[in-house]
């Protein structure tokens, strides 16, 4: 059974993100964990008595009134169509919002991590540091990023971008193939090199460690040059109507290529495709 941690903020970016969570696995036993961040109060200098209790007034405020949301966001899923296998359970978290997801995605043993994002497209916003970005590098889970208007997305094709400097997987991709399955789609994997950079005997036996990872799904391989990895990405995913974008998140490597804030201006405003995001356990 799945544990899927979906923050909220009880904006219309956290409900996309939830609607879209409840459709990519709609046909799989899952938890899902509600929950939102209460973060502390910042208090003026003062020690007056009567500071304290404004203090705590104000606290038991906003607990009742994220009460009342979380009741609100429950009640809408409620007006959904039913799905016996799913089960909510909802969590009012004390803490600013990373250390919250860390924390709760730490004790629960979170599987994966659903999160709404704003803007135009969920890489603009890892871009420009958002807190889907920090939340990248806290946890050992997959996060998938979810921008608006992607409930309807086609999922025949799933985009898979790497730079193949990874040798070995283990299971780390199982939840991808587990959603390729289930949605019968392929897998387009895109590699970007430079114009005088080759296809070497070591990217070679890595593109087939990663075929023999993904298998049985159906594989196409993109082989794109003379371009950045950056534009190459966003040329490929934008020729395509990818239902999700796939990226290995490796320190030091093609991710920090790609989603470097030198590069947020060559992201076009216009990709609108969820991300999954794998944190890959380095042998080393």
């Amino acid at each position: 059974m799945n544990k899927i941690l979906l923050p909220t903020d009880f904006s219309a970016n956290s409900w996309d993100a939830i609607c879209y969570a409840l459709k990519l696995f709609k046909d799989k036993e899952c938890i899902f964990y509600l929950m939102h961040s209460l973060e502390p109060l910042v208090s003026a200098p003062s020690t007056a008595v009567t500071s304290r209790r404004a203090q705590e007034a104000i606290s038991n405020s906003r607990r009742t009134e994220s009460e009342t949301e979380m009741d609100k966001v429950l009640s809408h899923i409620q007006e959904l169509p039913t799905n016996k296998k799913h089960s909510f359970k909802t969590l009012l978290v004390h803490d600013y919002f990373l250390s919250a997801v860390q924390g709760t995605a730490k004790k629960l043993e979170i599987d994966i991590v659903i999160v709404g994002t704003k803007g135009a497209g969920a890489i603009k916003e890892v871009t420009i540091g958002s807190n889907t970005a920090n939340l990248i590098n806290k946890l050992t889970c997959p996060i998938i990023a979810v921008p608006q208007d992607t409930l309807s997305n086609d999922m025949r094709e799933i985009g898979f971008a790497t730079d193949l400097s990874i040798d070995y997987y283990g299971d780390e991709l199982d939840l991808l193939k587990d959603i390729a399955i289930s949605n019968k789609s392929k897998i387009s994997v895109v590699h970007v090199i430079g114009k005088n950079e080759n296809m070497t005997p070591e990217l070679l036996e890595n593109k087939l460690a990663l075929e023999m990872t993904l298998k049985p799904i159906p594989m196409d391989f993109y082989l794109i040059t003379d371009v950045s990895v950056d534009v190459g990405t966003r040329i490929f995913s934008e020729s395509r109507k990818l239902g999700m974008l796939c990226i290995i998140n490796k320190k030091r490597s093609f991710f920090e290529k790609m989603f470097s804030r030198n590069n947020s201006k060559s992201i076009s405003s216009n990709l609108n495709v969820p991300l999954i995001i794998f944190n890959h356990k380095s042998s080393n």
